[in-house]
């Protein structure tokens, strides 16, 4: 399936995004590989522009755009190859369908990484803005402000956009992976620590519970 690519869709979220568990400066080491990750959570009833430029529920939105890219990813599998199973990646927990995005709460919650390197050396780092409230535009952090965003508090918020395409593990199965571009800052709070209201009340998913790395059991298309 070397020559098999899927479609990649590009999404941005919408303002009032908040970040937890956030890796985007120095990316997070998980089995000797490192990646750039967060979570973006985007709060229910949330709105965002449609092709039509017409404003309509983000949440809703965003996964309609993420379970289509889903079937054509399928469709397109099962054309090339239409004597092969597949199985979509499974959680090792659960053992049902793992996908990088669920509801929690009043939230979708999207789960987005990058690997910190690839073939050619170290990647493109996840492009930081903020902006201005005074001028309305979007400002190109520099490196000095890059490095002050490191340890930043799941209060913070701004919008984040992130591709999104197929991949086919083999025997781990297929599925879908989002991987952040680029994130606009508004609201932004420093990590404090130290206090109580400091740490998350939900774990963070372990790479095994989104990455390909479950075992296919039976077909699922």
């Amino acid at each position: 399936m070397e020559n098999l690519k899927s479609e990649t869709i590009k999404i941005v979220t919408p303002v009032g995004t908040r970040f937890r568990y956030s890796y985007l400066v120095t990316p997070d080491e998980y089995l000797g590989v490192e990646k750039w990750k967060t979570e973006a959570l985007i709060p229910a009833g949330s709105q965002i522009k449609n092709e039509e430029g017409k404003f309509v529920e983000a949440t809703v939105f965003i996964v309609d755009k993420l379970e289509a890219l889903l079937e054509s990813w399928k469709t397109q599998l099962k054309a090339a190859f239409p004597n092969k199973s597949f199985t979509l990646t499974k959680s090792s927990k659960t053992g049902q369908p793992s996908f990088p995005w669920s509801f929690e709460e009043d939230n979708l919650v999207i789960r987005l990484k990058k690997n910190y390197k690839g073939q050619k050396g170290i990647n493109t780092p996840v492009t930081f803005y903020r902006h201005d409230s005074q001028s309305g535009q979007n400002v190109l952090m520099n490196e000095d402000e890059r490095k002050t965003m490191d340890k930043i508090s799941p209060e913070t918020t701004g919008q984040i956009a992130f591709l999104a395409s197929g991949y086919d593990a083999g025997g781990n199965g297929v599925g879908i992976r989002c991987l952040p571009l680029s994130i606009c800052f508004r609201d932004i709070v420093p990590w404090q620590g130290g206090g109580a209201s400091d740490f998350e009340t939900t774990e963070p998913l372990k790479e095994e519970d989104y990455e390909e790395q479950t075992t296919a059991t039976a077909a699922d298309f």
